[in-house]
C-alpha cells in the first residue's frame, strides 16, 4: 500500500523539539492536522480507516509508523498500534465535521 503524502505530513510534525510547541499529545495531533488541506485531511483519514479496519496487525502498524518521518515528538509515543492512530483519525475526523458544518 502506497502511503499518502498527507500521512506523511502528519507523521513529519512529530519530532524530538513537538513537546516543545505542544504541551499535550492531543495538542501535538491538532497541530500535525491545522495545515492540511480538507481533501488532505480526507486522503489521510481514508489511510487510516484502511490501517485500522483491522486487516494489518499490530506489528504491521508498528512497521508503518516506524516507517515514517515520525520521531518521538518528546512525549513518550505511544504504540500506533495502542490506539495513537485512532487519536489522529478522530482529530481528523472531528475537523472535518466542523469544517463541513461551517
Amino acid at each position: 500500500m502506497t502511503v499518502p503524502d498527507a500521512f506523511t505530513a502528519i507523521a513529519n510534525s512529530f519530532h524530538q523539539d513537538t513537546f516543545l510547541f505542544h504541551n499535550s499529545l492531543d495538542s501535538a495531533i491538532r497541530g500535525s492536522i491545522s495545515e492540511l488541506t480538507s481533501e488532505q485531511m480526507r486522503i489521510a483519514k481514508d489511510y487510516l480507516d484502511e490501517l485500522l479496519s483491522g486487516k494489518y496487525s499490530r506489528e504491521q502498524l508498528i512497521d508503518i509508523w516506524s516507517k515514517s518521518p515520525a520521531g518521538s515528538g518528546g512525549f513518550g509515543m505511544p504504540s500506533p498500534a495502542d490506539g495513537f492512530l485512532n487519536r489522529i483519525r478522530a482529530a481528523l475526523e472531528a475537523k472535518l465535521e466542523a469544517l463541513e458544518s461551517e
